[in-house]
Formats: structure tokens, C-alpha cells, sequence
């Protein structure tokens, strides 16, 4: 009994040694987007499950197939690189936070697909590694940006460049990025326009109900 009462103990030291994360909310992203859109951002998040223990994560880079053309990069949790690097260990996090990986796809009008498949792992322990995958389609989708408001033509972000206040159009929640995809603000609109008067002037990145991420251009 007591030799099976050490096996025991040895398996749940083991165990927790494997599972230091979970992946949230999927280990992979399929996503289909319009050709003629400007930054689509897509996220895995990493999340430490260790009861005391801040964590460090390594993702490294096993394959990348991406059509021509297209402009792609890379943000991880403490840095956002130009383009898609070979790994790097990304900034520890403490017990229920996350670390993450985001992919900013810009197809720039061009018709294709990006694959990206990374392995993450507890810094130092490559043979515990996680498989993630994201999978990029980008098409011409008709349709995709037209609007009830005729008056404004097309679902976008109005005035652009823009002070003061800008129109939103129905949605529940806006989220405000700087150009390297960090994300400033995520707010929950009460009407069809949102104040940006207490933003400094700037280029960001606006996504509404988590769809695509328009550019807006605060003067």
C-alpha cells in the first residue's frame, strides 16, 4: 500500500508538471475574412492554472504557409513583432492570468490563405509543447459591408479621420487598439456613437462585435 500511495504522489506531481495552461478558447482558429478588409486580429489565450507560480511560456514557429503579398504579424503577451519570428519567450504571467498569441492578418485586396502552426510550452520544457494552429481564408465576400443607413453607405467607421465623437452604427462592444494590436479599451456603447475626444490624436484599430478591425485616424 505504501508503495502504491508514492506512485500516487508521483502522478500528480507529474501531471501538474503537463498542465501548467489552458488554452482559451480553442487550440485552433479557422476563419474566413473579406480580401478587402484591412486588419483582422485573432487570438489564443494561455492560461496558467499553476495554484502559486507565475509562468513562462516559449512558442516556437513550425510551419507558415501564407499567400503573397499579405501582411501578417505577430503579438505575443509583452512584445508585437514585424512579421511572424522564428519563437521567443513571451512575458510571465501570474496564476489565472493569461499569456497569449495574436495574429493581425491584413490581406491588402488579395485572395488567399495563411496557415500558421506554433508549438507553446512551459519555458524549458519543449517536450510538453501544445500544438496551435490558425488558419486564414481570405475571399471577396459581397455584401459583407453594406448597411441599412443608406445615409452613411457602407458599415464603417464615420467620420474617418475623426474628432470628437465617431459613428459606430448597433453594436454591443467596441474595442480600441494601438497600431501594434495592443488593446486600449473595450467599451459597451449606449448609443450609435462613441466619444474618442479623450484619445490623443493617433492611428488605431477599431473592431465591433468582435468582426473585423477597421483603421481609425484620431485627429
Amino acid at each position: 500500500m505504501r508503495n502504491l500511495g508514492i506512485l500516487h504522489l508521483a502522478f500528480l506531481i507529474f501531471s501538474g508538471l503537463n498542465a501548467q495552461f489552458d488554452v482559451n478558447p480553442t487550440d485552433s482558429i479557422y476563419s474566413t475574412i473579406n480580401a478587402d478588409s484591412t486588419i483582422s486580429i485573432f487570438q489564443i489565450d494561455l492560461i496558467n492554472t499553476q495554484p502559486l507560480d507565475s509562468l513562462n511560456i516559449t512558442w516556437k514557429l513550425i510551419s507558415e504557409d501564407v499567400t503573397e503579398g499579405w501582411d501578417c504579424n505577430l503579438c505575443d503577451l509583452g512584445e508585437c513583432y514585424t512579421g511572424v519570428p522564428n519563437s521567443a519567450e513571451m512575458q510571465g504571467f501570474a496564476p489565472d492570468e493569461a499569456g497569449f498569441l495574436k495574429m493581425l492578418v491584413n490581406p491588402l485586396g488579395i485572395v488567399g490563405h495563411g496557415l500558421w502552426h506554433f508549438w507553446v510550452y512551459p519555458t524549458g520544457d519543449e517536450d510538453n509543447f501544445v500544438n496551435l494552429y490558425f488558419s486564414i481564408n481570405a475571399d471577396i465576400i459581397d455584401g459583407v459591408d453594406n448597411l441599412e443607413n443608406e445615409s452613411v453607405g457602407k458599415q464603417e467607421i464615420y467620420p474617418n479621420p475623426a474628432r470628437g465623437k465617431i459613428w459606430v452604427g448597433k453594436t454591443e462592444t467596441v474595442q480600441l487598439f494601438s497600431q501594434t494590436g495592443r488593446l486600449i479599451i473595450e467599451l459597451k456603447p449606449q448609443s450609435e456613437f462613441i466619444d474618442i475626444s479623450d484619445f490623443p490624436t493617433g492611428i488605431y484599430l477599431l473592431r465591433r462585435d468582435g468582426a473585423r478591425a477597421d483603421k481609425l485616424v484620431i485627429e
